[in-house]
């Protein structure tokens, strides 16, 4: 499992995005691949073959949260889950916990960002269907964590279980992609190195060789 976060990097909304979906499907078969992407992009996708993750989701019942973003809109935008707590947008634990509880109401997927193996642990509490490892410092950098700390991902995959764990932060190729499984992830969560990359079929097709 591959998950592309698209941020809200340029080149991954609106009509970018769609040129970029386009770009790496043409590559790789889109069932390796799931985005995460901006809620008002989850339409433009409709028509596609890939799976699609919203980048987040409020614990709230319809009515009158202005600006908040809906289970139920997703769901109906074509969502099959949602991306919480990535580290550019923590959210308190209880905060977590019910907008899991939620998303398992709408039959939608969760996974939940950890930054560290105590964090994993605490979140496999509230039994999302994956946590994704992701230390703070490496995120965007040039040093993935397969590479930089292998070991601390065992022990986050350690904390995780049952639930099944990502990681992510600094992916970038093959290898790190294999690493990651090879400690025990089931997936991998990458971002700039797709969305920003100069030939992003080219760079999902890489990742896809590691798994």
């Amino acid at each position: 499992m591959i998950i592309i976060n698209t941020k809200a990097y340029r080149k991954g909304v609106g009509k970018d995005l769609e040129q970029l979906v386009k770009t790496c499907t043409e590559m790789v078969d889109p069932e390796n691949l799931i985005f995460s992407v901006q809620p008002e992009d989850l339409l433009r996708l409709e028509e596609t073959d890939v799976e699609v993750f919203a980048q987040h989701l409020d614990p709230v019942e319809p009515g009158s949260h202005t600006g908040s973003i809906l289970g139920e809109g997703i769901v109906e935008a074509g969502a099959s889950g949602t991306l919480l707590n990535h580290s550019e947008n923590r959210l308190e634990s209880e905060q977590i916990k019910a907008s899991v509880e939620k998303a398992k109401e709408l039959g939608l997927n969760t996974v939940v960002c950890a930054q560290s193996p105590e964090e994993c642990r605490e979140f496999k509490e509230f039994e999302p269907d994956y946590i994704a490892f992701e230390p703070p410092e490496l995120i965007g950098g040039d040093t993935s964590v397969a590479e930089a700390e292998p070991e601390i991902i065992e022990e986050a995959v350690e904390a995780s279980a049952p639930v099944p764990a990502l990681t992510g932060a600094g992916i970038k190729t093959a290898e790190d992609v294999s690493k990651s499984l090879e400690h025990g992830c089931e997936g991998v969560l990458v971002a700039s190195g797709v969305v920003k990359a100069e030939k992003p079929g080219e760079a999902v097709e890489e990742l896809v060789k590691g798994l």
